[in-house]
């Protein structure tokens, strides 16, 4: 996603195309013309949806982020038993692009990433600070850049405000202003909020179809704050997804997505997805793709910690990790061992072994065992427990 401040640059921009145009203009015929090439883009300018939202220093807008919506846009669900075009799958569907980054409120942002006669909507989420940051590169979730509210992750925000346009449709060679915007609107705190899963969006490499090895149906669990479960069970085809309605409202829902084969009980592949819930809004979740591994992690740190031993140079001199079927082991020397261990494995027990050398040569080596019990696309924290001698 190209994103960029337009605003300040427009004058410029239009001075020197103009300025290029008047050169190639008054050029003999033995000069070559100089050719004007401009971008196709999508512009999304404040003034087209703040509404009465101030945007000043004091009480109000600091920051907004836009997302780009393709409403032309068919998904593929590859070889097999789906038919792909979009006929078949009941015409276009809407496909999120990387959202812009937060954007200071007077400034218009670019987005380059289009295509020539496809129709675009915008969604614009407003905020009212200037501590956010985009959870990862091209997310619309924004977290806290205070260091007081980032945990590991960061602390998910949930904007203040949500404006809409309508029906761009980009040109070539063209920067298209986006239209039909609703002024900013406040988010009624009160207002349950929708989460919806793009599950054809996550299937990667596999295709729906009654063979083995093709998604017969995915089924999806989403567990949120409160502790309510969702469970669902959805046909795969090439649009499939699924939206949880009746959400509380500012609430870090997870969700955990298996697919089945026709000929199999057991999930071959996984995905996780989370969100955090909007008032009066329905918001994409996050998702890994399907994966037909599980990850096994070992906290490090906690294992040596259950032989009375650290991840310093005092403590350890090297921690040996053996993995089955893997033929050479990794060692690991501090401060190294601070961070945790993690191996793709197939779905079912898995196990590995650590060997922690103390820093004094003349101890005996500590042996564990890590096991943990493994599903597809998940992640499994490793219960460790000491060898006998």
């Amino acid at each position: 996603m190209l994103a960029r401040q337009l605003r300040s640059l427009r004058p410029a921009s239009l001075f020197l195309g103009f300025g290029l145009l008047a050169y190639a203009g008054c050029s003999s015929g033995g000069t070559t013309a100089a050719a004007v090439t401009h971008p196709t883009m999508i512009e999304v300018a404040p003034e087209d949806f703040l509404g009465d939202v101030p945007c000043s220093e004091g009480p109000g807008l600091k920051r907004f982020v836009a997302t780009l919506i393709d409403t032309d846009y068919v998904a593929q669900g590859g070889a097999g038993a789906v038919d792909t075009s979009a006929d078949a799958a009941g015409g276009a569907v809407d496909f999120q692009l990387p959202s812009s980054r937060p954007t200071p409120c007077l400034a218009a942002v670019g987005f380059g990433l289009v295509v020539s006669g496809r129709h675009y909507d915008v969604e614009i989420d407003g905020y009212d600070t200037d501590d956010l940051a985009p959870r990862a590169s091209g997310s619309r979730q924004m977290v806290s850049t205070v260091a007081a509210e980032a945990g590991p992750e960061g602390s998910l925000l949930t904007p203040r405000w949500s404006a809409h346009c309508d029906d761009t449709i980009a040109v070539d060679s063209t920067i298209v202003r986006a239209l039909h915007c609703t002024p900013f609107q406040p988010l009624d705190d009160a207002a349950l909020g929708s989460v919806r899963i793009p599950l054809a969006r996550l299937m990667g490499g596999l295709v729906c179809g009654d063979q083995p090895g093709q998604i017969a149906h995915f089924e999806v669990t989403l567990s949120s704050g409160d502790g309510e479960m969702h469970v669902r069970s959805v046909p795969c085809t090439a649009d499939a997804e699924l939206s949880y309605t009746e959400l509380s409202p500012r609430d870090r829902v997870t969700a955990y997505v298996t697919a089945f084969s026709a000929d199999s009980l057991e999930a071959f592949a996984g995905a996780t997805c989370d969100a955090l819930t909007s008032p009066a809004a329905t918001v994409d979740a996050e998702c890994t793709g399907l994966s037909q591994v599980g990850t096994l992690r070992i906290d490090l740190q906690s294992a040596l910690a259950s032989v009375a031993l650290s991840c310093n140079t005092r403590s350890i001199s090297a921690v040996t990790i053996d993995v089955p079927g893997v033929a050479q082991s990794q060692r690991v020397l501090p401060p190294d061992c601070l961070q945790p261990f993690e191996h793709g494995f197939a779905p079912g027990p898995a196990a590995v072994s650590v060997t922690a050398q103390p820093a004094d040569s003349s101890a005996a080596a500590v042996s564990l065992t890590c096991t943990a019990e493994i599903a597809p696309g998940q992640l499994a924290l490793a219960d460790c427990t000491q060898n006998s001698p």
